[in-house]
């Protein structure tokens, strides 16, 4: 699943930015933005259960646009062109921890997976523990 397309891209950096990231090479905004969406999963399937249901993800939108941008920027990457996509990957880490809630298109928070329960006390294995048995 892809988080955001060429038309989001041009909405937000202009239809000639993306032309020229992408060069003469048709598919390589929609490469990057696969692998933005690649990112953005590792991230969040910590998280939450994947692939998300519906159909618009308006943070996660912003999100993909930034980290493609980024790839397609190549080694010439531009300080608001890194920066943004930081905050990008900031935002992810965000979003994974719980700190900050992902909603879907028509505002809902997505309910987060059950974490394990953590805590207890230490576990305590030693040779004498272990004697006898």
């Amino acid at each position: 699943m892809t988080y955001a397309t060429r038309a989001d891209m041009e909405a937000r950096f202009g239809a000639e930015e993306a032309l020229d990231l992408a060069g003469m090479e048709a598919g390589r905004i929609d490469s990057a933005l696969a692998d933005a969406a690649a990112e953005i999963d590792a991230a969040l399937a910590v998280a939450y259960r994947l692939p998300l249901t519906g159909t618009s993800w308006p943070r996660l939108v912003g999100i993909a646009c930034d980290l493609a941008r980024r790839a397609l920027y190549d080694d010439v990457s531009a300080a608001e062109v890194t920066a943004r996509a930081e905050r990008a990957q900031a935002a992810l880490v965000r979003l994974a921890s719980g700190e900050e809630a992902l909603l879907d298109g028509a505002g809902h928070p997505v309910p987060r997976r059950h974490k394990a329960a953590r805590g207890g006390p230490a576990p305590s294995i030693t040779p004498d523990n272990l004697a006898g048995l």
